[in-house]
């Protein structure tokens, strides 16, 4: 979706003659449904994101809704995927330097962690939501760990040699970043994400350079960074 397009699609329709083409009709009704299942899902839960709920929020009827979606299940897992692809996108361009590996997950961390911060319904559908909206969101979520773990690849080549680490180590680790976080964001403390920079950066780093390469990253590492990462 073309980034100008954007507010262009989540607004409401004009009533009437408008001239617009169906392609276009149906990219904004998709587009504002998906908004509001995030929204809905965010404040309400799975459990209250109902096909009623999320249409009064997008402003559209039924009958749309039913033509977008087969059910409540589909609209939430378009949703999810929307927010994840959207937070994979971001944090590769935000780990996209010339630089260290070390440093390329430290700018990836900074820029997920503050945009959870910003947002918390979409942090509420990633962390919280999806665990509840049954086994397809679950396989989709494994997958979408397993492409962040594609992130920490990488550290393997980047340990000392005598390390012999495990392939899985990437995936092990992402499944511990992702607990922690998760962790906070179901607690209702997503806000103070920034300021765990320097003890996901550890944990990150350390089981493939060691404590000692990882305390030192981890020491550099402010919640001052959020803020460079975002301009990323």
């Amino acid at each position: 979706m073309p980034e100008d397009d954007v507010d262009f699609l989540l607004a409401p329709l004009p009533s009437g003659r408008h001239g617009l083409t169906r392609e276009q009709v149906v990219r904004s009704q998709r587009a504002r449904l998906l908004r509001a299942a995030v929204a809905v899902a965010g404040t309400e839960g799975y459990a209250g994101m109902t096909v009623s709920a999320v249409i009064a929020h997008a402003s559209v009827s039924r009958k749309t809704f039913y033509e977008q979606f087969a059910d409540r299940e589909d609209c939430f897992l378009a949703a999810y995927e929307l927010v994840m692809a959207r937070a994979l996108s971001g944090t590769r361009a935000a780990s996209a330097l010339d630089a260290p590996w070390r440093d390329r997950v430290r700018a990836a961390l900074a820029w997920a962690i503050d945009a959870l911060a910003r947002h918390p319904y979409e942090a509420r559908v990633a962390f919280a939501e999806v665990l509840a909206a049954g086994a397809r969101a679950l396989e989709r979520r494994d997958q979408v760990l397993r492409e962040f773990a594609q992130l920490l690849a990488p550290g393997v080549d980047a340990a000392p040699g005598e390390a012999g680490l495990s392939t899985a180590m990437p995936t092990a680790t992402v499944g511990a970043l992702w607990e922690l976080i998760g962790g906070h964001v179901r607690r209702g403390h997503g806000a103070e994400l920034p300021g765990l920079l320097p003890d996901l950066l550890y944990c990150a780093l350390a089981p493939f350079l060691g404590p000692v390469a990882a305390a030192e990253a981890a020491a550099d590492a402010t919640p001052e960074l959020a803020a460079v990462a975002r301009g990323a």
